[in-house]
């Protein structure tokens, strides 16, 4: 058996020595460090600043990091302003095109009735003051044209083709003023000039005979600003005027050689001593004269000429005018014009209600 062998030695003792003081540079270094990652002595200028930062992060409006910032009502804003006066103001267009609508039907009602009634018979003398009250009437007239100063109003288009419109005095049974008859559309290719510049159309299109006609009394429209003025001096009528095609056709003094406008007329008057005596009175007096060189009085009146009939490709190719139809020509556009600014109206307050719910 193995002995075990105890050891009887007392323990040394170890003695702990206190540390060194820290050497002087160790000690400027540890205190350069220290003021480096000091806090800095708070700056007067910039305590303002820090309070309205410190108020706006910590004031009852803020709900934390990330939260979305409060919108302004939408009645401070000009745009959602500005939308929610849209639907009052097309509101307002489309209650005012209803209006328009219903004068326009009243209107051409009103002008159907008179186009129903009979053609009444122009008088001898006649109203110009009245006569606007008269517009839409059907008009029988009976006498003859005089082409020899017939106008031409144009350009003008018709189912394509570019002409222009026959405008030509034409003188009554009745007697009185003659007025200006718009006798129709005829093509370009149907006007000519003759050796002295006046345009004329195809031999046979302009009747020479006793006739009569039905033509309808129309409002003169104004010109728009995009139309020329007219040239009476080189007899180009771009528009109509009544009132300076009258004056043009008065002066020029161009009588045509026409049939009599009455059975009694027709006779030739026998030489006496008393028609010579007379005759040469009124010549010294100025009164009288023959036909030819009597001046024409036109009456600023303008007759639009009603044709009814079905061949009116053989009239446009043979060069004879043609007539406007017995019909209202007005245009009438209100109901469209209604229900788009009706619905402009709905549009826009949806959007403007949409908008505001949202709260932009």
């Amino acid at each position: 058996m193995r002995a075990i062998k105890l050891n009887t030695q007392a323990p040394r003792r170890v003695l702990l020595a206190p540390l060194p003081p820290p050497r002087s540079s160790s000690s400027s270094a540890f205190s350069s460090s220290a003021r480096q990652y000091a806090t800095p002595p708070p700056d007067p200028t910039s305590s303002s600043s820090s309070q309205s930062s410190f108020d706006s992060l910590y004031s009852a409006r803020y709900q934390g990091q990330g939260a979305k910032q409060e919108t302004p009502p939408w009645y401070k804003s000009p745009a959602l302003l500005l939308l929610g006066f849209m639907p009052i103001f097309t509101f307002g267009l489309g209650v005012w095109q209803i209006r328009r609508l219903e004068w326009k039907v009243g209107l051409i009602e009103e002008l159907e009735w008179k186009l129903k009634k009979e053609p009444m018979k122009l008088p001898k003398n006649i109203n110009l003051s009245v006569l606007p009250s008269f517009s839409y009437r059907l008009v029988s007239l009976s006498g003859y044209f005089d082409h020899s100063r017939t106008l031409f109003l144009g350009p003008r288009v018709r189912d394509g083709t570019v002409g222009a419109h026959i405008v030509t005095p034409f003188i009554r049974d009745e007697g009185g003023g003659e007025v200006l008859v718009d006798r129709g559309f005829v093509a370009d290719t149907s006007i000519f000039e003759d050796s002295n510049g006046r345009r004329t159309i195809k031999s046979g299109a302009e009747p020479s005979s006793h006739v009569t006609l039905t033509a309808l009394l129309t409002p003169v429209s104004p010109p728009n600003a995009f139309t020329p003025s007219n040239d009476p001096v080189r007899n180009r009528w771009f528009h109509a005027d009544p009132q300076a095609m009258a004056s043009h056709v008065s002066s020029r003094g161009e009588a045509a050689v026409l049939g009599p406008s009455s059975p009694e007329e027709s006779h030739d008057d026998e030489y006496t001593p008393s028609a010579g005596v007379a005759q040469s009175v009124k010549s010294m007096l100025g009164v009288g004269g023959s036909e030819s060189s009597k001046e024409h009085h036109v009456l600023p009146i303008l007759l639009e000429e009603v044709y009814d009939g079905y061949d009116s490709a053989t009239r446009l190719a043979r060069g004879v005018p043609i007539g406007r139809s017995a019909t209202i020509e007005l245009r009438n556009q209100h109901a469209v014009y209604a229900a788009t600014w009706l619905s402009l109206s709905a549009a826009t307050a949806g959007m403007f209600v949409l908008l505001v719910r949202r709260g932009r």
